[in-house]
């Protein structure tokens, strides 16, 4: 099995994404596990949008059009992130203070809304995949919201979750979940992080980034 990591850049858009469903076709044969971040820049505007309270709506609907005219582009169904499209429009009408626990749970969206997007070109490409979000497998991490740590038994959960599957799992970077179900980060850069804790807990032959 190896890990393929795809960045911000890599899933900026739609002509980005049919690549990277050829690329992890022609890796088939390797047993990939695909990590990818949110589309390019929608993590900085997810961090704008929890602290400019005022401009919510304008930046809402910036997100939900960039991600539209991706699946538009890719003939994909447009319902497919309405879900994380609806639930983060629910929680921009949080007026309470922003803290670390907060803000991680409003910049989780968007790994949440690209893996679905991916892994939906995967299927199309004739790859039978599915999306699933890290903590969902068993990513569990500390407490320290915005800079979390996987804890040791994570890697035995993920590596029993992921061994058990019969398609190519599109997996979110850069989250995890406490063992009290709530959403955390891994920092900057974490998508990398969680390509390498997932090629550890799998025994990876790669981790490509």
């Amino acid at each position: 099995m190896i890990v393929m990591k795809f960045g911000g850049s890599s899933v900026g858009g739609a002509e980005r994404i049919r690549s990277v469903a050829q690329i992890v076709k022609s890796r088939l044969h390797q047993k990939p596990v695909v990590v990818v971040s949110a589309v390019k820049g929608i993590t900085d505007m997810l961090i704008k949008l929890a602290n400019e309270k005022e401009n919510r709506k304008k930046i809402l609907e910036t997100i939900r059009s960039i991600h539209c005219n991706i699946l538009e582009k890719l003939n994909l169904e447009k319902s497919l992130v309405d879900i994380e499209l609806n639930e983060l429009a629910e929680l921009a009408k949080n007026n309470t203070d922003v803290d670390a626990k907060l803000l991680d749970r409003f910049v989780s969206f968007g790994e949440r809304m690209s893996s679905r997007i991916v892994a939906a070109q995967l299927d199309k490409s004739g790859i039978k995949s599915g999306a699933f979000n890290s903590y969902d497998i068993g990513f569990l991490t500390d407490d320290n919201f915005g800079d979390a740590e996987p804890l040791k038994k994570a890697y035995d959960i993920m590596n029993g979750n992921i061994k058990k599957m019969n398609i190519v799992p599109v997996i979110t970077g850069f989250l995890g979940k406490t063992e009290n179900n709530e959403i955390t980060t891994l920092g900057r850069g974490g998508s990398d992080c969680t390509a390498g804790v997932i090629g550890a807990a799998i025994n990876a032959a790669e981790i490509q980034i």
